[in-house]
């Protein structure tokens, strides 16, 4: 059970960042040439559509190998990361990293893919399934220097996930998302002639994707000096990026009615961030501090237990209060259960390092539960992150006295 692992929004928007990632500069020029190598031209009607989508599909193929495979490796070392991102300094290094590429979609300085890169991808020697998948793999990340940020990024999140089945899951979305327009122009080609024109549009959609990665760097660095202004984020920056993109950028001004879209983006923007903190979740599960003599307490008076295992610089940690313990039924289902937090942020320190040997933590979030005999019910312990319909079987399979049969036990 893991990070969003059965939240559809996620993938969703997962795949709407890959196929926004075909508007930025550095990929949106090459669509017409990349898919002029899919089309057959000594086969003619369906077979030569059938081939051509082959041919699109392989390339896709390709780039989803890359991208996933480079999740998987980040999802590995998943563990190394977290324990890693236990440092402050480490937080606000990534924050300023993703800062610096931020200001590269910005325009000021530029990043250039190799020659050797762009070479491959407008010629056409390559146009076998195999050549064609091998340029599928070069272009997954290197050869679309305007994706790197974004990529880099989200990297970095199901790497401190540490999930490497929900990291495949995750980066093979974005890559349909990315893929999704050569598969249609590859297959159909003459839609190619259909492509709006570059123009300053595109522009406007890097300073999008440099909005988001000042998000991302504003999210670790807030991670590392003040977890609990994270609330403010989002509505911050959807305030602040509605007003930027839609009234303050100045690439389409004269571009008639794109011009009229990104004020209209710019209202939406900022009137969801004023929205934002009205919709949020008011109320939450109500945690008690950890201590052995709670937990003494707890034993004595037959009480079930919930303990949650968390870090100050754990993002599903952050996941889990603001999405699992702030769900109605799952605040109604904890009432009956004494509810421990046991902070984790400083896993340096003698007590950390007792309580985590005492539970056996392998990381955070944990969540374990305790009978009223003051046992774990072991095979209902969670690692990572779980949604409020995942936890909600596992709650009631707590029993609240002695007299109803219990589920499990273990250490």
């Amino acid at each position: 059970m893991n990070a969003d692992s059965g939240n559809p929004a996620t993938f969703l928007g997962v795949f709407l960042l890959g196929l926004g990632l075909n508007l930025t500069p550095c990929v949106y020029p090459l669509l017409a040439v990349t898919v002029s190598l899919f089309s057959s031209r000594k086969e003619e009607g369906k077979t030569a559509l059938g081939l051509s989508f082959l041919r699109a599909l392989i390339y896709v193929l390709g780039m989803a190998v890359t991208n996933t495979t480079l999740a998987v490796i980040a999802a590995l070392t998943g563990g190394l990361l977290g324990a890693i991102l236990q440092n402050t300094w480490v937080l606000l290094v990534i924050s300023l990293l993703l800062f610096g590429l931020a200001l590269s979609l910005f325009g000021v300085y530029t990043i250039q893919a190799p020659s050797w890169i762009l070479n491959r991808i407008s010629g056409k020697r390559s146009t076998s399934l195999v050549g064609l998948f091998v340029s599928g793999l070069i272009v997954g990340i290197f050869a679309a220097p305007c994706i790197g940020p974004p990529v880099l990024a989200l990297l970095t999140w199901v790497g401190a996930l540490g999930n490497p089945a929900y990291a495949v899951l995750v980066f093979f979305t974005l890559s349909l998302g990315l893929g999704l327009p050569y598969l249609v122009l590859g297959t159909f080609s003459g839609l190619v002639s259909k492509l709006p024109k570059s123009g300053v549009w595109l522009l406007w959609m890097e300073r999008f994707f440099g909005v988001i990665l000042l998000a991302l760097a504003a999210f670790y660095g807030i991670l590392a000096l003040h977890p609990a202004f994270l609330k403010w984020l989002a509505p911050i920056s959807l305030a602040a990026g509605g007003i930027y993109l839609g009234f303050l950028e100045r690439s389409a001004n004269d571009s008639g009615r794109f011009n009229d879209f990104r004020k209209v983006f710019g209202v939406l923007a900022i009137t969801a961030g004023f929205m934002l903190p009205f919709l949020s979740p008011k109320t939450f599960v109500e945690w008690e501090l950890y201590s052995p003599e709670k937990l003494e307490a707890s034993a004595r008076n037959k009480r079930p237990v919930i303990l949650d295992f968390y870090a100050d610089w754990c993002i599903p940690c952050h996941e889990l209060d603001q999405v699992t313990y702030a769900d109605p039924k799952v605040i109604q289902a904890l009432k009956r259960f004494d509810k421990y937090k046991v902070n984790l942020t400083d896993q340096d320190t003698d007590e950390a390092g007792i309580i985590s040997e005492e539970f056996g933590l392998e990381g955070v979030p944990t969540i374990v539960f305790l009978g009223v005999d003051g046992k774990e019910r072991g095979p209902l312990r969670v690692a990572g992150f779980i949604s409020p319909e995942e936890l909600l079987p596992l709650i009631q399979q707590v029993p609240s006295s002695d007299s109803v049969q219990e589920v499990g036990s273990g250490t």
